[in-house]
């Protein structure tokens, strides 16, 4: 354990953040934030306000640091501007400071995929492999919180859940990753770490099935045949991971923790015509 290590999270105020942080400081990291939110009255940690897509404060942000953790995101629709122009200014500042390790969290898949944020997280990824700063980089799958957010988007519409029901997916536990990535980062830079997944892979089918249960919900599955090569893509199964590291907490656990037992299961299953 390095109790001399400070460590920049960049996206330390998100999903994954909330996990990280914590996780970092019990492997004897000291923990500044980087966000573009202001510092919340009570916080225990440093904080540096920076914009990945300005490059404003990031000298600040990196000043004095010798690991960056770097699991700022952008959405779909900013990610060349977070994901890739921003990765590549935070990298000239770590070089500029003397950052002796850089870590970085990707997507399984994000090599094979041919979805606009998936390439710029491989452009991240491309950028950090050819700068001057060590690294090491873990891909993930989806996170089950992700896919809890789109079971929740698609249950808007009532009395069915239209989804693409033969897409494959292997969601593993946020603080699972966290854990993986604050290991990382207590060691020496790795290069690229072993893909890391969920304990199963499963289809969106068996996914919305188990989520309806949890949820108590009375909907009627819809398949949504989408075309094109991210679809196939997906159902292929090419965001999973059959080898690498693997999580423990499965989908069925995840969902009895976030919302207990549910009572009976109310499942009927169609197919959108074209």
């Amino acid at each position: 354990m390095n109790t001399f290590n400070r460590t920049l999270v960049t996206g330390g105020t998100g999903n994954l953040g909330s996990y990280l942080v914590p996780a970092l400081v019990r492997q004897g990291h000291q923990v500044r934030i980087m966000s573009r939110r202001p510092q919340p009255a009570e916080t225990p940690y440093e904080w540096a306000h920076a914009w990945l897509e300005s490059g404003a404060g990031l000298d600040s942000a990196v000043a004095g640091v010798t690991t960056i953790i770097h699991a700022a995101t952008g959405s779909y629709n900013d990610a060349q501007a977070v994901d890739v122009h921003g990765t590549g200014r935070l990298l000239e500042a770590a070089a500029r400071a003397g950052v002796a390790h850089f870590v970085y969290i990707s997507i399984v898949g994000a090599d094979r995929i041919p979805a606009g944020y998936l390439r710029a997280k491989f452009a991240a990824e491309q950028q950090i492999m050819a700068g001057a700063v060590p690294w090491t980089i873990l891909r993930a799958t989806q996170f089950h919180t992700l896919i809890d957010q789109l079971l929740n988007a698609a249950s808007r519409i009532p009395l069915a859940l239209p989804l693409p029901l033969d897409f494959q997916f292997q969601p593993v536990a946020t603080a699972e990753v966290a854990g993986a990535l604050a290991r990382a980062a207590t060691g020496r830079p790795a290069g690229r770490l072993p893909d890391m997944g969920g304990p199963r892979l499963s289809t969106l089918r068996e996914l919305a099935t188990t989520w309806l249960a949890a949820r108590g919900l009375r909907r009627r599955l819809l398949h949504l045949p989408f075309p094109g090569k991210v679809a196939g893509a997906f159902r292929r199964g090419l965001n999973t991971n059959t080898e690498g590291q693997r999580g423990a907490i499965t989908w069925e656990q995840w969902l009895e923790e976030s919302y207990g037992s549910s009572g009976a299961l109310h499942v009927q299953t169609a197919t959108a015509k074209p």
